[in-house]
C-alpha cells in the first residue's frame, strides 16, 4: 500500500500559506515542526522560526509544506514535490532506486529520526519526488 501526497516549498511563507489553504479547504492543521526543533542539523539563526514540516489534512487529501533555507532560491518549478508514502520498506527502497537510476538524487535513501527510510530524487523527466516510509505515529 502507498499514498500520494503534495508537498510545497515556500520562501518563508509556509505557515501563512498553509493556514490559508487550511481555512479555504476546511481542513485542520495536523502537524507543525519548526527548523529550530530539528536537533540533527545546524540551522542559521535567520531560519530557526521557519517551518521544517507542516501538514494540513482536508476531508479528501493532505498538503505538506516547508520553508526554504535562506540560501535556497524558491522559483516556480522547484517549489513542489510529489511525496509517495510506503508501508513496506523493501518496496519503498525499490521504487527509490528505480527513480534514482536515471535521475538525480537530492538526498540519499536513509533512515531518519521520524521514519525507517526516506530519500529525495528528481526523476529523468524533471519531476521531484520525496519517497518515504510512513511517519504515522511519529510525535516530534
Amino acid at each position: 500500500m502507498m499514498k500520494l501526497k503534495v508537498h510545497l516549498v515556500f520562501p518563508g511563507t509556509c505557515e501563512e500559506a498553509l493556514k490559508f489553504y487550511n481555512d479555504t479547504l476546511k481542513g485542520e492543521v495536523d502537524f507543525i515542526f519548526r527548523k529550530k526543533e530539528d536537533k540533527t542539523q545546524q540551522i542559521a539563526e535567520v531560519d530557526k522560526e521557519k517551518i521544517s514540516h507542516m501538514i494540513i489534512k482536508t476531508p479528501h487529501f493532505e498538503i505538506g509544506g516547508e520553508d526554504a533555507n535562506k540560501d535556497q532560491k524558491v522559483v516556480v518549478g522547484n517549489n513542489n514535490k510529489l511525496v509517495i508514502v510506503f508501508y513496506d520498506l523493501p518496496e519503498c527502497k525499490r521504487v527509490f532506486d528505480i527513480f534514482a537510476k536515471e535521475g538525480t538524487v537530492t538526498m540519499p535513501f536513509q533512515k531518519t529520526f521520524f521514519c525507517d527510510g526516506m530519500g529525495e530524487v528528481t526523476d529523468k523527466y524533471g519531476i521531484s519526488w520525496l519517497i518515504m516510509m510512513t511517519d504515522e505515529g511519529y510525535e516530534g
